[in-house]
């Protein structure tokens, strides 16, 4: 099934000057128009309405309550607010008038808080440095240069021997610790600066210059720690003070603060719109849908405003239009490229088929289950409230963050759940459960009890025994998604009006399934000489009908691009490789851990690291490499015969409200 985005028209609103505000308002709150630059034609005969006193007044007070909003401690808004017009929002900025008491105690709490921390920093030198057995006051000499100073230990010896040079100009006070060496030096005019600086450098001496402090270490620590505590007592009177304006106004600011914004954003576009003396006019995308609406909303609200629908030959802008189950699977067509407006949207497919091709690539129960745990954990562990996920070994949560945001983790993880619910289901089929078969006990006990004639050895499906035919599965998938891509390029080339595109691509049809079914009848020792079978000469003119369509359609460049049609079609092959290496993989381990349960206990230990290792690398390959190569099988084998992409997203003009009220709603249209 394939879906188009939402059809668009592209309207013209003209109206009265004086109702400009009104209708700005109206396409915000409903926001379903994206606004789009005036066309060239028009352009001409408008003006662009400029030095709006109002938007400066707006972007002001928003300012305002920005930087109030900054200082204020954050209160939680549990109730929202409706402003009816720019006059009423301007009015309630004026009823906040705490700007200068704010700022106040602003400054006062960072001059406190410069304090306390330059305090903090003292204690923590008077600390470190109480081996100093004098008055700290002592080292304030007006000709010497007092310093505190770090160094490694190991290197202290050659300090100590280098400013012996100038011993009678340097007084030195030091304590050795058992990695580093604190000190306490004083340089005397005599001692040249240059002299010391090369000696600091050299053995990488770690020196501070000491600040004013009066006293003996142990009175001087009390003393400092008195006056962080009268500095602290202070600071809690300023937070209770800026507390209680909180409580008063934060809420209001916060309301008001959002509106300023979303008027901000409806002025900037009033500033823009193409204007006469009169009348102003703009244009934007719209879901075709939703044109009736808006026209009503105007005829109720505005007067004289008029809506037009034009007729253009612009790609529209793209919303995606897809069912509630299968929206997580836009991301991955985002990703690839956002179909343009009138092309299809493969989302529906991409959710259909890339769980199926993920799930035969995984095909083990075991594996299965694993993967689909793993992904219920982290959809309950970052959608259920807890944002962390720090029960995972710390790199692989590195690893994992550095990849994907927690949102795109979500979406990886719902994306992979029916793909494991599928290798659950096949991995019953082939009898695999972390590489062992155990449906023979099952079925054994099934068959003893119930009567039945289930297999013996439990396997309904064996992917090393069945191999040619799960190739020829694949082949045959192969064959259906290209046949369905160049149908589906077929159509787009006709809608288009490409008829030599549409050509083009019926060549590569009749030629893939000339190919394949060639191919086909030789597998199965079919006569294909075209003299002597008439199936064999329908086979080969299916080939050549196809080149010469191919070459009517897209000249001779398509003749060199015949291989990539079979390439294509074989390509789907891969499911099964990355199926069997999966599998022989985990057969490996199995028989190499129970190959070690017939020998001495370390063997036994041996084997089980060995079991348990492999089978979490196997896993890990399993969580990749069939989401990669699932991916890609559908981006280039399938999406390149029909997806041109390159579209732009649908932005409506509007935001998303938290403590506001739209003032304007849509008028549901009666059926």
């Amino acid at each position: 099934m394939v879906l188009k985005p939402v059809p668009m028209e592209k309207i013209a609103v003209l109206g009265l000057r004086k109702e400009n505000q009104t209708v700005v308002s109206i396409l915000h709150d409903l926001n379903v128009v994206q606004l789009e630059p005036l066309s060239k034609e028009v352009i001409p005969l408008l003006r662009n309405e400029r030095d709006n006193d109002q938007f400066r007044q707006v972007s002001d007070q928003l300012l305002r309550m920005k930087a109030l909003k900054t200082v204020l401690p954050p209160i939680e808004a549990t109730q929202c607010q409706r402003f009816i017009s720019v006059d009423q929002i301007m009015q309630a900025t004026k009823s906040i008038n705490i700007d200068d008491k704010v700022a106040t105690l602003e400054k006062e709490k960072e001059s406190l808080l410069t304090q306390h921390n330059e305090t903090e920093n003292n204690i923590k030198l008077v600390e470190e440095f109480s081996f100093f057995p004098e008055d700290f006051s002592v080292l304030q000499l007006k000709m010497a240069h007092s310093y505190f100073g770090r160094m490694n230990s190991k290197n202290y010896s050659a300090f100590k021997k280098a400013l012996d040079v100038n011993s009678q100009d340097v007084f030195i006070n030091t304590k050795e610790g058992k990695d580093t060496t604190s000190m306490v030096l004083v340089t005397f005019p005599n001692f040249p600066p240059h002299a010391l600086a090369t000696i600091v450098q050299e053995y990488d001496v770690k020196l501070e210059a000491v600040p004013k402090l009066d006293g003996k270490a142990d009175h001087l620590i009390q003393k400092l720690k008195t006056k962080q505590s009268e500095i602290s007592q202070k600071l809690k009177e300023v937070e209770i003070q800026l507390d209680e304006i909180s409580k008063t106004h934060y809420v209001n600011i916060v309301c008001i603060e959002e509106q300023l914004e979303i008027e901000n954003r409806k002025l900037e576009v009033i500033d823009n719109l193409g204007v006469t003396s009169d009348s102003f006019a703009l244009e934007g995308w719209i879901p075709k849908s939703k044109v009736n609406q808006l026209r009503a909303v105007f005829e109720k609200h505005t007067k004289g405003t008029m809506l037009f629908e034009l007729e253009t030959d612009e790609h529209p802008p793209t919303q995606f239009d897809n069912p509630k189950r299968f929206k997580l699977f836009e991301a991955f067509i985002r990703f690839y490229s956002l179909p343009q407006g009138k092309e299809f949207d493969p989302t529906l497919i991409f959710g259909i088929l890339f769980p199926i091709f993920y799930g035969m690539m995984v095909g083990d129960a075991g594996y299965g289950l694993f993967i689909l745990l793993v992904c219920r954990w982290v959809i309950r562990r970052i959608e259920g409230g807890k944002r962390d996920i720090n029960i995972m070994p710390g790199m692989l949560r590195k690893f994992a963050l550095n990849i994907l945001k927690r949102r795109q983790m979500v979406k990886l993880a719902k994306a992979m759940t029916p793909g494991a619910i599928i290798a659950i289901g096949l991995g019953f089929v082939f009898n695999l459960y972390f590489g062992f078969h155990l449906n023979g006990y099952l079925f054994g006990f099934l068959n003893s009890h119930l009567g039945l004639h289930l297999p013996a050895d439990g396997t309904i499906f064996s992917p090393i025994t069945s191999l040619r035919k799960l190739l020829l599965i694949s082949g045959y998938i192969g064959l259906g998604m290209v046949t369905f891509g160049l149908i589906l390029g077929i159509l787009n080339s006709l809608r288009e009006g490409l008829k030599k595109h549409a050509i083009g691509k019926v060549g590569w049809l009749l030629f893939g399934w000339g190919v394949v079914l060639f191919g086909l009848a030789l597998m199965h020792h079919q006569h294909v000489n075209p003299v002597h079978s008439a199936q064999g000469a329908a086979y080969i003119g299916l080939m050549i009908g196809g080149i010469g369509l191919m070459f009517v359609g897209e000249g001779p460049r398509a003749i060199m691009e015949l291989p990539s049609i079979v390439s294509h079609i074989l390509s789907y092959t891969r499911l099964v490789g990355i199926l069997l290496a999966s599998v022989i993989l985990a057969d490996v381990i199995d028989f190499i851990f129970m190959k070690t349960l017939h020998h001495s206990i370390p063997f036994i230990i041996l084997g089980t690291i060995i079991l348990f290792i492999g089978h979490i690398f196997n896993i890990v390959i399993g969580v990749f490499e069939p989401g990669i190569q699932g991916a890609r099988l559908i981006y280039v084998e399938f999406f390149s015969k029909f997806y041109h992409g390159n579209g732009r997203a649908f932005k409506p003009f509007g935001t998303a409200r938290k403590f506001t009220f739209d003032q304007y709603e849509m008028q549901i249209e009666k059926k």
